[in-house]
């Protein structure tokens, strides 16, 4: 055993700069895996954890069109046992807030009638503000996603534009409300005192709607109750339900992209490590070939030459998995602060979120780099003593090397029209072709990472040039009545709409709908399940709505659904659909399916006239209208000129404004580890080729001191060298490009497959593309010069010595 130790010893300390770089492998590898599995772990952890601590709800149930009695509903659910309801809570919508004189746009807001708390369901967690039974007359709790991004805080006024004025009150406190503070959400509740509620809200048109939250002791139950509960209603139940795989998907759904591309990279990388590992031991057994005769040869047996080689690996991957362990915390850390900072109460630092599956993960690396290295070692027992001292390889591979199997690179390099140091670069990558097709596939990787990261960032960054693609309409601007008495549509129509820089419009609104859905287990059963529907009276693609499949509803027979409705129902293009829309019931056509990130698909889309069937009445709610200007036209000017002429009688907005408020948090939590896994592969391109270049350097030593002694500098030496890796590394880099624009992106559409996107919608940019695509060339380049600095201080007498 002490000579196994020994020889392991001898060979970290003799190769130092080799053993470094493989140390440098192993550790971005663990460091990369380790932090996509922290992320996914601490992003549940602490989701899961506050969702806990909160009671937070499993099922929001909304009733806003009488189709229930709400108090039949909620006496109901009470009884329940193994179930707890949250109090009936009052409410009214508001789509208007305002903070420092600016508005704030494209927010949905729930103006509650705050119950006396503590709350049974979706209790409020306190991060500013003295925590109270109930707002004070005057003041609001808002919630994180508002206050954070706005910079509001305890104390400050805000406003609320109304259909009878403005509402004016202070922050009294910014809380967490876990049902409703996720990222990229543009709803929120906003938590009046009781008399501030009849004052302000019960004057306003229309009724009361109701809102009670449900908590499952055990949720995989839920449909049972459901069952007993549309059971006693008598019909299914007809208006909005949001359950929990809604209410957390915008808490995920950042971090699981992240990760998943993490992982799937990690695992790459940890594959070109083992490859390089492999090159590693293999080189290492041939160029020591006749010392491991050697030493066999005076009783040494192969199983402890196979553990020197397996002990200096397993305890280089111990030494190189604990940094990457530690910062891929500090890395995970930032990346979960960044994506749940509106769960963050202050209370504890996400940063400090550890899970023992980074250690795990760093056992994992370890064991596999242990495997790894046994079965390549495993080669040094193919080692037969005398032939090593005797030729210093085996018989056979003496035989084919003195016999005529290298002519056809011979054959290759007779081109006398290259440089002669190109020459001399080329026939070193073709002498060693595991190494170069090494370098080929570290480039084409690397490059395709770069090419795909950018393509990625850069989509995301510049969503609004794709945001039809992502569900949403891509009008220039939004125009909402805040002001109905002040302002009516038809005074809209004559003097905005008719304005001759508008090219069209058409008015937006929403509804609820519940479809039934056959169960799996009886063709007489159904379920039940609810969607939000997008309601345009007017042109669904004038507005930029787009499908992936058919086309979008045109008449009062159709409609249009997401493609997570399609996947539930098994339907297509030109199926029949029954659905219930503020509870009557209708037969339409499916023309299209669409994809959107918005309630994960779970939507649909009608024409107005599909309602008016029903309620001829509908329409005179929908307040909001998208509008196109005709080319040329400045849509900032355009909306100036709006707010200066009307003020607070017209809430509007451009495109690209809504889209950044919804969207921009989403580049600050994709730019940060994109960014790290680009510079991680360039790294590991430059190491690993480094590495490389090193070992076949010192295989060329005499070859050098020929080319030396004929006249040739030793910087003639390193461009030649250089000069083939740049042409092998380019080759990889043009294999990298296909794949990093077609390779890579489908695994963003099966991670957001259950999200609502099938097919994510990416920009191309050429320029930023092209600027990618030298990086790992040059990384490359820059590794075998620094690998060939030893060529450069070594004299011609020792570089040809035996």
């Amino acid at each position: 055993m002490y000579a196994a130790w020994k020889l392991c010893w001898t060979n970290l300390k003799h190769k130092k700069v080799q053993n470094s770089f493989i140390a440098i492998i192993i550790m971005l590898a663990a460091l990369l895996l380790s932090t996509a599995v922290s992320v996914l772990n601490n992003t549940n952890h602490m989701y899961e954890s506050m969702h806990d601590k909160s009671h937070g709800a499993h099922q929001i149930l909304q009733m806003e069109n009488g189709i229930h009695d709400p108090n039949q509903v909620h006496n109901w659910w009470e009884k329940q046992k193994g179930v707890v309801v949250s109090d009936l809570m009052r409410y009214r919508y508001l789509s208007s807030m305002s903070y420092a004189g600016k508005e704030i746009p494209n927010v949905d807001l729930f103006m509650m009638d705050a119950p006396s708390g503590p709350f049974p369901v979706d209790r409020l967690q306190f991060v500013e503000g003295q925590e109270k039974a109930s707002p004070e007359a005057g003041t609001a709790w808002i919630p994180t996603s508002l206050a954070y991004p706005n910079d509001i805080h305890v104390g400050d006024p805000i406003e609320f534009k109304t259909d009878e004025g403005v509402i004016r009150l202070n922050v009294a406190a910014v809380v967490v409300d876990i049902s409703y503070c996720s990222p990229f959400a543009t709803s929120g509740r906003i938590w009046l005192n009781h008399q501030d509620y009849n004052t302000n809200m019960t004057t306003l048109p229309g009724d009361d709607k109701y809102m009670t939250g449900l908590r499952f002791d055990d949720y995989s139950q839920n449909r049972a109750y459901w069952e007993r509960f549309e059971q006693f209603l008598g019909t299914p139940y007809l208006e909005s339900v949001k359950d929990f795989e809604s209410l957390s998907s915008y808490y995920m759904i950042a971090n699981q992209v992240i990760s998943f591309v993490m992982i799937f990279l990690a695992v790459v990388m940890i594959c070109v490590a083992l490859y390089t590992l492999g090159f590693t031991i293999s080189d290492a057994i041939l160029s020591s070939y006749r010392t491991i005769g050697i030493i066999k040869s005076v009783g040494l047996s192969s199983s402890k030459v196979i553990m020197a080689y397996v002990g200096q690996y397993t305890l280089l991957a111990l030494v190189s998995v604990i940094p990457g362990i530690l910062v891929s915390n500090m890395l995970s850390g930032t990346i979960v602060a960044k994506s749940m900072a509106y769960l963050n109460t202050g209370s504890s630092s996400i940063n400090g979120l550890f899970s023992a599956a980074g250690i795990w993960t760093g056992a994992a690396v370890v064991m596999v780099i242990f495997l790894s290295a046994l079965l390549f070692s495993n080669k040094a027992r193919r080692v037969e003593p005398a032939q090593a001292v005797r030729y210093g390889m085996s018989e056979k591979e003496y035989s084919q090397k003195s016999g005529g199997k290298a002519a056809w690179k011979r054959k290759l390099l007779q081109i006398g029209s290259l440089p002669t140091s190109m020459i001399i670069g080329l026939r070193s990558v073709t002498k060693n072709i595991r190494g170069s097709l090494l370098i080929v596939l570290m480039s084409a990787l690397s490059t395709a990472v770069l090419v795909f990261g950018f393509l990625f960032v850069y989509s995301i960054s510049s969503i609004h040039g794709t945001i039809a693609k992502w569900g949403y309409d891509s009008a220039d601007l939004s125009v909402r009545i805040d002001n109905p008495a002040q302002l009516t549509f038809e005074q809209l129509k004559e003097k905005v709409l008719s304005d001759p820089r508008v090219k069209n419009y058409s008015r937006y609104g929403d509804a609820n709908a519940v479809l039934p859905v056959p169960q799996k287990h009886g063709a007489n059963e159904q379920d039940t399940k609810g969607i939000l529907l997008t309601v345009a009276d007017g042109n669904y693609d004038e507005i930029g709505y787009q499908n992936v499949e058919g086309h979008n509803p045109a008449s009062d027979n159709e409609i249009s659904v997401g493609v997570n409705v399609a996947r539930t129902l098994g339907i297509k293009s030109g199926d029949s659909l029954d659905i219930y829309i503020e509870g009557e019931k209708h037969t339409l056509t499916v023309t299209g399916i669409y994809q959107a990130i918005a309630n994960m698909s779970n939507t649909g889309r009608i024409t107005a006239d599909v309602i008016r069937k029903s309620n001829p009445d509908y329409g005179s709610a929908m307040n909001t209208t998208f509008v196109n200007l005709n080319a040329g036209t400045s849509v900032d000017q355009f909306v100036k000129e709006l707010n200066q002429q009307y003020g607070s009688v017209l809430g509007i907005a451009s495109q690209a404004s809504l889209v950044d408020e919804v969207f921009s948090q989403a580049v600050t939590i994709i730019v940060l580890p994109m960014s790290v896994m680009a510079l991680l592969f360039i790294v590991i391109t430059f190491v690993i080729i480094y590495s490389i270049c090193r070992i076949n350097m010192k295989k060329e030593s005499r070859t050098y001191g020929i080319y030396k002694s004929i006249g040739m500098t030793s910087r003639q030496i390193r461009l030649s060298e250089t000069t083939g890796i740049l042409v092998v590394s380019g080759i990889g880099a043009l294999v990298g490009i296909p794949l990093g624009l077609l390779g890579l992106p489908p695994l963003l559409n099966f991670i957001l497959a259950d999200y609502g996107i099938v097919e994510v919608p990416l920009i191309m940019n050429g320029g930023g593309i092209a600027l990618m695509i030298p990086l790992s060339i040059i990384a490359a380049g820059l590794g075998c010069w620094a690998a060939s600095k030893s060529i450069q201080t070594t004299s011609p007498r020792l570089l040809t010595m035996d």
